[in-house]
């Protein structure tokens, strides 16, 4: 989408949303998305410079961006400084405009803009590739300098008003995610040794009608994976099942490349760990892929857990994994903590079959079961989140989805709710609304759990 198509779009959401506050229409935030967090830090250099960040503030407001400004959410009495830590804290991203005034504050620590200076630092020191802190310039030095404490970031210029449309598409796509130019998947080295095809099911389209999540080779893995866990006396577990529907081939090493760059390290050990500094638990090739095993039994202050995973060359993949509930509580399902590890299932294998090269429109089939539920009773991890406890008499609950590679992402919030909602179910007709699965899934795609 070019840029003046998007300022057409932005100069209509800005009418809509002046018609709005004309008629007293009152501000909802939809169940269905939920808007990314930006706090702007500037210099009250001037009533005109004022005005002008206002606007910009205004402008990502209207399309999709909860802006927080102290000009609209700082009233008296407030604490300043908590107000400035918390909303560089909690943001996902934070605009520093970059005016004069600005950097020559940031530099010589005076004023809030010293004192977030303090707080920016401070994120940037734990994580130096940071992507956080945005500058834009406006009413800057002619040699366009930005604080010396951001280091060499790349910065948004927008200096020229008759430039402003198009930097605003620049700055709400950055915070949106959603880039002009996307990378292209990578496709496969035509130099490295692939494996001989299978007859039943490299290369071979699978009909919709296939249970190919049922085959051999997923069976063998649940074998394998259940004597595994066996030995260690855990009944409670999560089983994931992944295959394409027009599979790749791939070599041993191409997938444990893949593997190791799809894990999403947010919560406890990942999906698809690989622990290749041991030799015990580090992934190892087999005939037609590669898997790991990570069994470790409780001692006096160690939690037991069991992890078995199993990747093959078509792009299938298999994983049974106890639950972290185990370790927290006896008898419970925890109903967030299954959202989240649902969560990170889908974001893997998204992940996993972009990098093997998997065309964005192939199909993707998808199960989820948990088993050792019997007597188990649903309650929350997170204290701020209440539920009745509820029992189930039943042992296993299972569910599977058929998607496209392509629209994972924007499906993925129903995605976890149906492969989620049959389990919930099984204790006393248990449902949660919508909105709380957008909040939790949400939450963890920007790698926060609570």
């Amino acid at each position: 989408m070019n840029d003046k198509l998007d300022a057409r779009k932005i100069d209509a959401a800005l009418e809509r949303a002046a018609h709005k506050s004309l008629h007293g229409t009152r501000e909802e935030r939809s169940g269905r998305f939920m808007a990314p967090k930006a706090f702007i830090s500037y210099s009250h250099d001037s009533p005109t410079h004022k005005s002008w960040v206002l606007k910009l503030a205004s402008d990502l407001r209207t399309i999709g961006v909860d802006v927080v400004l102290d000009q609209w959410d700082l009233v008296p009495g407030q604490d300043v400084s908590l107000f400035m830590q918390r909303g560089i804290s909690d943001a996902d991203r934070v605009i520093l405009v970059c005016s004069s005034t600005y950097v020559s504050k940031s530099e010589n620590a005076l004023g809030g803009v010293g004192y977030e200076r303090l707080i920016v630092t401070s994120e940037v020191v734990r994580s130096i590739d940071t992507t956080k802190f945005i500058p834009i310039l406006r009413g800057s030095s002619p040699d366009k300098r930005i604080p010396a404490f951001l280091g060499p970031r790349l910065y948004l210029d927008f200096e020229n008003d008759a430039d402003y449309h198009t930097k605003l598409v620049e700055l709400a796509r950055e915070i949106h995610g959603a880039p002009a130019v996307s990378k292209p998947a990578l496709g496969p080295n035509p130099f490295s040794a692939k494996p001989a095809p299978s007859s039943s099911s490299a290369g071979i389209l699978r009909s919709a009608k296939d249970k190919f999540l049922d085959s051999d080779w997923f069976g063998a893995q649940e074998v394998n994976a259940q004597a595994g866990i066996k030995q260690l006396n855990l009944e409670g577990a999560m089983e994931f099942r992944a295959g394409l529907l027009h599979p790749v081939s791939k070599s041993q090493i191409e997938l444990l490349n893949a593997v190791k760059q799809s894990e999403i390290r947010t919560f406890g050990w990942p999906i698809g760990l690989t622990l290749e500094n041991t030799d015990k638990y580090r992934p190892k090739p087999y005939g037609t892929g590669i898997k790991a095993e990570i069994s470790i039994p409780g001692g006096p202050h160690d939690r037991t857990s069991y992890d078995y995973w199993a990747a093959r060359s078509n792009g299938d993949f298999y994983l049974l994994q106890s639950l972290f509930e185990d370790t927290r509580a006896s008898n419970k399902i925890f109903f967030d903590t299954r959202i989240v590890r649902v969560t990170e299932c889908l974001m893997f294998i998204e992940n996993l079959y972009v990098k093997l090269g998997a065309p964005a429109d192939t199909g993707v089939e998808i199960r989820i079961g948990h088993r050792g539920l019997a007597n188990r009773s649903i309650g929350s991890a997170s204290p701020l989140r209440l539920v009745f406890e509820r029992t189930t008499s039943e042992a296993e609950a299972t569910s599977e989805i058929r998607t496209e590679l392509g629209t994972m992402r924007q499906t993925r919030v129903d995605d976890v709710r149906k492969l989620l909602e049959p389990m919930f179910m099984l204790f006393d007709f248990t449902q949660f609304d919508p909105a709380v699965y957008e909040d939790i899934v949400r939450n963890f795609e920007q790698g926060r759990v609570r």
